[in-house]
């Protein structure tokens, strides 16, 4: 069992590294599976040495079988910090008799691994140079509120109640690129969110009107109001640094309106949480 034990866990790190598309859950999970049996085995080695009385075959397949599950699953959830690797290991088998020793290994081999690294496809990203986003640790950043992260969006609004002009809205376009949506407000005198646009599609409209020669555009139009989200990410101004980044990363958010009140004051997008990120690192 020591030799086998060794030779998975050895060729699943040196086959995970290869530039060709090998999969991590199977290997991840056989080699739990193997460690699963390794304990077992050691076990039945003390109870042999104790002078109990060994068990009859059927019972130590089954026991082996047993442990070589919840080692599989219990691995794959520290791997890849989900709790999906438990439920598929109880899918596989249907016993009821292992669904408490399951999901209990995984629960507390996922929450041993989030304390002390990334999941496996986060360090992946990570040593590819992807951009990263990660939810700080530190207390420092409960301090840290979406107003000072946000950009202000003051500017950058779309009215619902009344007509913008082909121009103002070839500048909003221009001005909102890089954060990828324009939040859409009541009116100037009363900013309260009413939805977003994506700065593409109302790039399209603004194409679209020029063409045509239409010099201003009426966001309640037939044609317009499908393509507004009426449901946007939406967080509040005071909201703290550690909340927003795990909305972010829950979520895989790219961008989410700050409001105060009900009124639109800003957009926090994923580019700004990381420049944050790679600005205060000791934060994380």
């Amino acid at each position: 069992f020591s030799p086998f034990f060794s030779f998975i866990f050895s060729f699943s790190i040196a086959f995970g590294t290869l530039r060709i598309p090998a999969g991590i859950f199977s290997p991840i999970f056989v080699t739990g599976a193997a460690a699963g049996r390794l304990i077992y085995m050691v076990n039945m080695m003390v109870v042999a040495i104790d002078h109990h009385p060994p068990e009859n075959q059927t019972n130590a397949g089954i026991r082996l079988a047993c442990f070589a599950l919840v080692g599989g699953a219990g691995l794959t959830a520290a791997v890849t910090q989900t709790f999906s690797a438990g439920l598929i290991a109880y899918g596989l088998t249907g016993l009821e008799g292992l669904l408490l020793p399951v999901l209990l290994v995984t629960l507390i081999s996922c929450g041993i691994s989030m304390q002390l690294s990334h999941n496996i496809y986060d360090s992946c990203c990570d040593l590819r140079g992807i951009p990263l986003l990660l939810v700080p640790a530190s207390n420092q950043a409960l301090e840290v509120k979406a107003e000072k992260l946000m950009e202000v969006t003051g500017d950058l609004h779309v009215y619902d109640s009344e007509k913008t002009d082909i121009q103002t809205l070839k500048q909003i376009v221009k001005k909102s690129e890089k954060v990828g949506v324009v939040p859409v407000v009541h009116s100037a005198s009363n900013p309260l969110l009413v939805g977003s646009i994506p700065c593409t599609l109302l790039k399209m409209i603004v194409e679209a009107s020029d063409t045509l020669g239409i010099d201003e555009i009426d966001m309640r139009d037939e044609a317009i109001l499908p393509v507004i989200d009426q449901c946007p990410l939406v967080i509040d101004k005071n909201a703290n640094l550690q909340k927003i980044a795990f909305l972010f990363h829950t979520l895989r958010a790219d961008f989410a309106l700050v409001v105060d009140f009900g009124e639109c004051v800003g957009i926090v997008s994923r580019r700004h949480l990381i420049e944050y990120q790679n600005d205060h690192s000791n934060l994380y």
